[in-house]
């Protein structure tokens, strides 16, 4: 007797199938005109469980992006587990960005859109998801600076020099019907960020 293998929906929670849903409808919508109900109906859970989840939009939107940061961070930090110098780690962190970008832009779309609209707060579900991530990389690069892999800078500074060329071109890269970055502007931006932070 063959074993049936349940549709994938199946195995997913009721939690996993509203943050599904949630990004769908927000995007498609956006988040203020969307509704509760048209996260139910797109999700097929009943009102009971919508609201035993998530009692407001609000928290929707809050644990919706708390939930896409965890996701986004656990792929960003893998290039800087175990022993990664700081060029490799640096360009390492630059290549994982771009990566998850263009592997998730769904995902990569709603967290520009929620945080630009102002759609979230600063919940403890969302700090707590930056707070560990931004403690590894702190970590990380304390370490390779004490080193003298890296020139010594405030981790604020750090994360701007690292990151914020390539955020601000994320939004370009996730509005084409493929998203792509050409290898030559994905050498650069690794380049970029280690001589931005080299000895």
């Amino acid at each position: 007797m063959s074993s049936v293998t349940p549709p994938a929906s199946a195995a997913l929670s009721t939690r996993e199938r509203l943050l599904g849903a949630a990004t769908q409808v927000f995007l498609e919508h956006g988040f203020t005109a969307a509704s509760m109900d048209q996260v139910r109906q797109a999700a097929g859970v009943s009102n009971g469980s919508l609201y035993h989840h998530f009692p407001t939009k609000a928290l929707l939107a809050d644990a919706l992006y708390a939930h896409t940061l965890r996701d986004f961070h656990a792929a960003l930090l893998q290039p800087i587990t175990g022993k990664a110098t700081a060029q490799s780690g640096v360009k390492g962190l630059m290549r994982a960005y771009i990566q998850w970008v263009l592997q998730h832009p769904d995902q990569a779309r709603l967290l520009h859109a929620l945080r630009r609209g102002g759609d979230v707060a600063s919940g403890a579900e969302i700090d707590a998801a930056n707070e560990l991530a931004f403690a590894t990389l702190k970590a990380w690069m304390e370490q390779r600076m004490e080193a003298g892999e890296m020139r010594p800078m405030p981790f604020h500074l750090w994360m701007a020099l690292m990151f914020s060329p390539a955020m601000s071109l994320t939004q370009r890269w996730v509005s084409q019907p493929t998203p792509a970055v050409a290898p030559k502007v994905r050498a650069a931006l690794e380049h970029a960020a280690w001589m931005a932070v080299a000895p």
